[in-house]
């Protein structure tokens, strides 16, 4: 809490209703004021007060009714919430909202606005069917010279398909293949799978690749080959990491529309921070909004174009360190790194051993996609020969340039293990610092037997903690009971040994509903995984704002009510305190203000207290779900 002047230290000294005025202009009066609610402040105390006061972009004061109330000038808006409880603005750490809102808001644009070409696999049987598709749209779209065509396949391994479409897709269609319908164009082809982690391309589109990275591809791969030992197309990261960036061409225009309408669902949630890795189309679209002043959520985002593209790493990996934490307060760099060092689900790099299979691609991935294990290739029975590994060659030496690691998915034992290593190795020569803030995403399988170890290491845990439990049952076929219920989000154990422990949704869920399952560790279906690892409320609060805001690298600006903080602050309809555990999910946001103005008024409260602030969205969550737009493009942004 800041220092608060002289004339104020009274009012500073309550210990229930601590207050702290920050009155570097004594002239200066709110322009609004929360009162009569119930304030969580999550300072360091969980303190808790009965207003605040917003001047500008900044919290004022924080205090008792009568103190806060009579800094009131004629000009301050003063609103009674009538007993609510009023906490911080939510910060999610990995949320992937910009291919989230392509696909929900994006049914008004077709393949040439998405810069994306479908290819149905409804009744495919043979790589002819997908051949003819391909030739159909080149015939009709009649691209231009030259131009890069992306075509997006309407499948995805993660969570369906069948062992003959990946037959189809993985085993017998090649570049040369898709040569006979595109000869003139470098095509991508999406493998079913999120596009990072794999991609397929025509020989126009390798030589390209070859000719500008050809030393980093045939250093590092990850290509598949032919049974003659030709390259077949299909690239695994980082070489399809390279591909990638020729499909980041989109209109931040159209971008930003679409953007706009998932924005509203995130503002009427609560949330007022998202960090996630972002393509540089979509940060041109978020960078738009905040120019025209309609951003209402902070976008602190990954840089994922560095990786694969650098080669000097002792030149250029200084470089991008420098730029991590610039930009605005709305829009900037949370760090540059791998963007995922392994698969998800049957592709999750793990030393346990299979039950029975997780997915249709088990057989091509069987101890998932370890991109840190030196013998990992590419899928069985395809890759290519390489020298080196990248990811731990990008990984250590990000270290010792003082680069930060972070938004990056990490969803396997093995994959953990691996990283913690290297940054043991980094700490033993460049001491701890050299990693100072340094986060892995998800925690989806995190070894008990690494916990202490990842702690000592001052790794930042982001957990997925609803996705992992939904995921519990399939988990615990695949592994055993054991894993599920002491690998799956361990949060509580992970704070137990010293670790810092953050929430995000990874998906585009409704929060409250994540905070929830930090709670109760309730599936859908009323199975509880990992009861042990259940966290209180005031636990499950702090790991989305206060221990967040330290994630996005703004810990002294954002995630708490203190006075001399950004005003990011939430009015709730219920006290999240006393409400059943099972109803967590049910809270909503009455009234969102967002960097000092009240930007949205949930439709119910706006018509109980006649407020409708200029510029401010009046709707609920509800209202704006039912006005999205969905794309029939689908596995938009690659996921």
């Amino acid at each position: 809490m800041k220092r608060c002047n002289s004339l104020l230290t009274l009012l500073c000294a309550f210990t229930i209703f601590p207050v702290c005025v920050m009155a570097q202009n004594t002239q200066a009066r709110p322009d609004i004021i929360l009162h009569n609610a119930k304030v969580l402040t999550v300072d360091n105390n969980f303190s808790m007060a009965e207003a605040v006061a917003v001047t500008g972009q900044k919290i004022a004061a924080v205090g008792k009714n009568a103190d806060i109330t009579k800094l009131a000038g004629p000009n301050t808006q003063v609103i009674d919430v009538k007993g609510r409880t009023i906490v911080p603005g939510l910060i999610d750490t990995h949320r992937h909202m910009y291919n989230y809102a392509e696909n929900t808001y994006g049914g008004e644009f077709g393949p040439e606005e998405f810069r994306r070409y479908p290819v149905d696999w409804r009744g495919v049987t043979s790589k002819e069917d997908v051949l003819n598709q391909i030739k159909g749209m080149m015939d009709k779209y009649k691209f231009k010279p030259g131009e890069w065509v992306y075509f997006v396949n309407q499948l995805m391994f993660i969570s369906g398909g069948t062992v003959e479409q990946a037959k189809i897709l993985y085993d017998d269609l090649s570049r040369f293949d898709i040569d006979k319908v595109a000869p003139n164009h470098p095509v991508i082809l999406s493998m079913g799978i999120p596009d990072f982690m794999g991609v397929m391309v025509n020989t126009k589109a390798l030589d390209i690749l070859m000719a500008q990275h050809g030393d980093i591809i045939k250093t590092y791969g990850r290509y598949w080959i032919t049974p003659g030992g030709l390259m077949d197309g299909h690239l695994e990261p980082p070489a399809s990491r390279l591909a990638l960036p020729y499909t980041y061409d989109r209109s931040p225009e159209i971008l930003a529309k679409m953007y706009k309408g998932d924005m509203h669902e995130m503002t009427s949630m609560g949330m007022t921070t998202v960090t996630t890795r972002l393509p540089k189309d979509s940060v041109a679209a978020y960078k738009l909004l905040e120019s025209r002043g309609e951003l209402t959520v902070r976008v602190a985002y990954g840089n994922i174009e560095a990786f694969g593209t650098v080669k000097d790493f002792k030149k250029e990996l200084p470089v991008l360190a420098k730029q991590v934490g610039t930009g605005t307060d709305k829009v900037w760099i949370t760090g540059v790194g791998p963007t995922a060092v392994d698969g998800v689900t049957t592709r999750a790099c793990t030393d346990q051993k299979r039950l029975k299979a997780y997915g249709v691609i088990d057989s091509w991935f069987p101890s998932g996609q370890c991109h840190y294990d030196i013998e990992y290739r590419g899928a069985k029975g395809k890759s290519g020969p390489i020298r080196g590994n990248y990811y731990r060659e990008w990984t250590l030496e990000s270290g010792m340039a003082g680069l930060r690691f972070a938004n990056v998915h990490v969803a396997g034992d093995r994959s953990h293990a691996l990283i913690f290593n290297l940054v043991e190795q980094i700490q033993q020569q460049k001491g701890p610092q050299a990693t100072k803030n340094w986060a892995v995403d998800h925690c989806d399988q995190v070894n008990p037997a690494d916990f202490k170890r990842a702690a000592k290491l001052g790794i930042i845990f982001s957990c997925y903690v609803a996705r992992s439990i939904e995921e519990g049952k399939e988990k615990a076929d695949s592994y055993g009971e054991k894993v599920a219920h002491t690998f799956l989000s361990p949060v509580k154990s992970l704070l137990d040994a010293g670790a810092k422990v953050v929430l995000e949704s990874d998906t585009n869920s409704y929060i409250w509903n994540d905070i929830e399952k930090c709670v109760t560790r309730k599936d859908k279906h009323g199975n509880v995984w990992g009861p042990q690892e259940k966290v209180d409320r005031t636990i499950a609060l702090r790991m989305i704002t206060r221990w967040a805001a330290d994630y996005v690298l703004r810990g002294d600006q954002l995630g708490s009510i203190e006075p001399g903080k950004i005003a990011d602050i939430l009015v709730l309809d219920k006290d999240y305190m006393s409400v059943p555990e099972e109803e967590i999910h049910t809270v909503q946001a009455d009234v969102n203000v967002f960097d000092g103005k009240i930007v949205y008024v949930r439709s119910a409260f706006a018509k109980e207290n006649n407020l409708r602030p200029a510029g401010a969205l009046i709707s609920s969550y509800k209202e704006l779900v039912a006005t999205r737009k969905p794309t029939t493009i689908r596995g938009l942004g690659g996921g």
